[in-house]
């Protein structure tokens, strides 16, 4: 087995892990172990998933181009290997986005309960950590509005933040389905190949 067909082997299993990895994170969403570190984590994962795509499917394009004799049924196999990882990879990623804009639009239900006089769609973060930083007292002194203002003002940067996190999985995600097209493109390529030669081979 050459060098070439160790390392797509290997870059489809590392693919592999990360999909795994995200598909554990996303399952905390809702728990008490769905923090933020959790959400960049995912938006990390996404980003070195999309990269390994990427890496892979230009070094399989290149070892199926140039493969001869056992590289040649390898770079086949591998081929199929890889976009079926793919698939499974792209649709973990439709699924985080999915569950993030649920939660966004959970968020934004909850919040508007709570105060209807708030405008959820013209904040930005420094905003939110300014008002985050006054503290709401009643006519006597007391702080019986503060919690619920904190409350209100975490859950905007909650909603923006994981809109931030859908813009960046979406636009990765747009990336791996081009990618997968090219590997389909390739996976196709091989069968025909692969067809004509068996009718060649039927003629003769």
């Amino acid at each position: 087995m050459s060098a070439a067909v160790s390392e797509v082997s290997a870059a489809i299993g590392d693919l592999g892990n990360v999909t795994n990895t995200i598909k554990e994170k996303v399952a905390l969403f809702g728990s008490n172990l769905d923090t933020r570190a959790n959400h960049e984590q995912i938006t990390e994962l996404t980003k070195q998933g999309r990269d390994l795509v990427q890496a892979t499917t230009a070094k399989l394009q290149t070892l199926v181009n140039s493969a001869s004799g056992a590289d040649k049924s390898a770079s086949r196999k591998l081929s199929k290997d890889f976009k079926a990882q793919l698939t499974v990879f792209e649709q973990v990623c439709a699924k985080t986005v999915a569950s993030e804009s649920t939660a966004v639009q959970a968020i934004r239900s909850t919040s508007v309960r709570r105060n209807t006089e708030r405008d959820l769609t013209n904040y930005n973060e420094d905003l939110i950590y300014t008002q985050a930083s006054v503290q709401v007292y009643d006519e006597d002194g007391t702080h019986s509005h503060y919690l619920q203002a904190t409350t209100y003002l975490n859950d905007i940067v909650d909603l923006v933040r994981r809109e931030e996190d859908i813009i960046k999985i979406n636009h990765k995600l747009g990336e791996i389905k081009a990618a997968f097209q090219e590997v389909d493109g390739l996976v196709q390529d091989q069968q025909d190949i692969v067809g004509m030669y068996d009718r060649l081979i039927y003629v003769e």
